[in-house]
């Protein structure tokens, strides 16, 4: 059994000296019609011509991307957003092109923070350790890592 919160907002009016009606609400917090409370449009819903759109900042991260990087260093790579939050999954090549990744997207307007869980880190390393796990495979990645 769920329970249910029932919210009831009474709004109170006034008159000013101008004849005119100006909902209260909260005691003496002012709501006038023509407030740009909801005129502007938040920072990561801007679309890639300033309109507004949901995924605008996925959008505009995507751009910068496809501006800095070729296609098949970004492979399979998806964005997406939550919020303020840009989410990225796939497969990067390594650790180092991931930092890149995340500094583009921070230098984006709009972006607060970058998810990278679903992101996987060297797919390769991945495929030797599963597909050709020998002594000599471990080997040859030790000495791969060693000499970064």
């Amino acid at each position: 059994m769920t329970d249910s919160v029932k919210v009831s907002i009474r709004a109170n009016y006034r008159q000013d000296s101008s004849s005119n009606v100006f909902p209260t609400l909260c005691e003496g917090i002012l709501i006038d019609q023509t407030s740009q409370l909801f005129g502007a449009i938040p920072p990561e819903r801007i679309g890639l011509n300033g309109e507004y759109d949901h995924n605008g900042l996925a959008k505009r991260v995507s751009l910068e991307f496809s501006k800095t990087f070729e296609p098949d260093e970004l492979g399979n790579l998806k964005i997406a957003q939550r919020g303020t939050v840009v989410v990225l999954l796939g497969n990067v090549p390594s650790q180092e092109f991931l930092i890149k990744l995340v500094a583009v997207v921070m230098d984006v307007s709009g972006a607060v923070d970058v998810e990278i869980n679903g992101v996987c880190v060297a797919q390769p390393l991945r495929f030797y350790l599963e597909v050709k796990s020998s002594k000599q495979a471990l080997l040859n990645l030790m000495s791969l890592i060693t000499l970064r």
